[in-house]
């Protein structure tokens, strides 16, 4: 190993000290969070978001913590962005030894109502994004043999938490499934696996989540939010750590709500059960025809 490479190896020896991350969706909230707990612990960050002032907010806040920090403007829907992005971080470090694919949007709306261009819009960002995201870095984790792979998915990815948000749900659920494939896939190459389930996190999403299919009189009646999952809410800031610890302990799912990971595991044992009495347990959607 030559003297000031950073220790890559095989999954779950993954040390952040030293290393190269690439975040997405990585100027507020789970991103921003992340990028700053990866840096304290020692990793040189690449923020990517569409944001530019925030972008600039978080890279200096990056540096202030002792790191170096490359702050490009990407949208995940954008092969060419993708692309420069990925081009901008090896020519900066070299080499990028972590890719946490975190960008992500929210649609609400009746699932026979929700108008097709916004359904590829959140798929485009939510899934595809996380496509293009491995498709630019991956190939170089193969080649080398080590990498990690962290994509933000939901517990709306587990387990159809609310009737209020189907196309966010579809795409969190695709979301789970391509990091499932992608962890057999990748680990027996020597390349780590995360994804990250959150919960009710307090973070900007809201600022670009869209209603689609409501009409006028139902716009304040489309949403539920389980009460239970809004007593449960943690800070973004508490995700970060969790997500580094999940890192180098090679653990694959990462929930960040208390309850989560019991309520997936116990949804599973009975899915019709479990259905009913969530449907059961909610208010009645209204009837949009």
């Amino acid at each position: 190993m030559q003297a000031g490479t950073p220790e890559r190896n095989r999954p779950g020896l993954m040390k952040i000290p030293g290393t190269t991350a690439v975040v997405t969706g990585g100027a507020s909230g789970i991103g921003r969070a992340t990028a700053l707990e990866l840096a304290r612990r020692g990793a040189d960050v690449v923020v990517a978001d569409v944001h530019e002032a925030r972008l600039a907010e978080t890279a200096d806040a990056v540096r202030a913590v002792g790191r170096r920090c490359l702050p490009v403007r990407c949208d995940v829907t954008r092969d060419d962005d993708v692309d420069a992005l990925a081009s901008a971080a090896f020519a900066e470090f070299g080499a990028v030894d972590l890719l946490m694919n975190n960008a992500g949007i929210a649609v609400l709306g009746p699932p026979h109502r929700v108008e097709m261009s916004e359904w590829q819009r959140i798929l485009d960002v939510n899934v595809l994004g996380l496509v293009r995201g491995v498709r630019a870095f991956v190939p170089a984790m193969v080649e080398r043999g080590n990498g990690y792979v962290v994509n933000t998915a939901s517990i709306a990815g587990v387990w159809a938490y609310s009737w209020d948000c189907a196309p966010y749900i579809t795409s969190k659920f695709a979301a789970y499934g391509f990091s499932e494939a992608l962890a057999r896939s990748l680990r027996p190459l020597g390349i780590g696996v995360s994804v990250l389930c959150p919960g009710l996190v307090h973070t900007n999403l809201g600022e670009n989540a869209r209603h689609s299919g409501v009409p006028d009189e139902h716009a304040g009646s489309w949403i539920h939010f389980p009460p239970e999952l809004v007593a449960d809410a943690v800070d973004a800031d508490a995700v970060g750590p969790m997500v580094c610890d999940a890192v180098e302990g090679e653990r694959f799912t990462i929930f960040t709500n208390a309850n989560d990971a019991e309520h997936y595991r116990t949804w599973r044992t009975d899915i019709d059960a479990s259905l009913a009495a969530a449907i059961a347990g909610a208010p009645t959607p209204p009837r949009i025809a």
